[in-house]
């Protein structure tokens, strides 16, 4: 698939995705991000290249919704690496059925389903997920956030299971703004697909509202679930938040 039909693709698929997020309910926040990320030493066809991605989160009163879009390889001129998009809204359980969120160590609790949508050279499939997730008050946190999901791919047999961190934590050295942030993906066997670990985190200088710079390491172990195979690397990163 050609960059342009890619990128194309792409743009429909998060405004749509945009779009239902803010149909679905008053919104009461919400951000948007476009990052630019350059690596090198991938284990996959093209060794080096650019990332290019577009998250949005958006929160509403009774829950929250966050997506992103990946198009691999995107400095390409002829061919891109494909895309990953990911959705995953949230229901608040505390919000909707109780009282509201809580102030002691758990924050809040919701029930949670994901569509992850995978689209190049060698496979198109969504592979769909649903699960539980909560909120953490961990002081010094902007937000510590987990999952557990039961997950179905299509194109393999059986089912297998995810868990994931997120988190991001801002601090300040000398008057300037920085924040670690980042995931962790654990995800079980399912098929001939083997148990595999993604973490991509993340040390970001804010030089402005709107433009951090920084550095995301990421280590993947069975990338893709492929047994042995393992990415291990340093990726530079640009990002602007409007």
């Amino acid at each position: 698939m050609s960059r342009c039909q890619l990128l194309k693709t792409t743009v429909i698929a998060f405004a749509l995705v945009l779009g239902f997020s803010f149909t679905v309910g008053a919104y009461e926040w919400s951000t948007t991000k476009a990052e630019f990320l350059y690596g090198w030493n991938y284990e996959r066809d093209s060794s080096k290249g650019m990332i290019l991605t577009l998250a949005n989160a958006t929160g509403w009163k009774h829950g929250d919704s966050f997506m992103f879009a990946d198009v691999g390889n995107a400095d390409d001129k002829d061919e891109t690496d494909g895309i990953h998009m990911e959705w995953s809204p949230r229901l608040s359980l505390l919000r909707t059925l109780g009282n509201g969120q809580l102030d002691g160590l758990l924050k809040d609790v919701y029930v949670i389903v994901q569509s992850d949508i995978d689209a190049n050279a060698f496979v198109n499939k969504v592979t769909l997920m649903g699960g539980l997730s909560a909120d953490w008050n961990v002081p010094g946190f902007m937000f510590f956030k987990t999952t557990v999901q039961y997950r179905d791919d299509p194109t393999l047999d059986g089912h297998s299971y995810q868990g994931t961190l997120v988190w991001n934590a801002p601090f300040t050295i000398k008057d300037q703004k920085f924040s670690f942030e980042g995931f962790l993906d654990y995800t079980s066997s399912e098929g001939t697909s083997r148990t595999n670990l993604l973490t991509q985190p993340q040390i970001l200088w804010h030089a402005t509202e709107y433009i951090a710079l920084g550095i995301e390491y990421q280590y993947w172990h069975n990338r893709i679930g492929i047994d042995g195979e393992t990415e291990s690397l340093p990726q530079v990163l640009v990002r602007w938040t409007f």
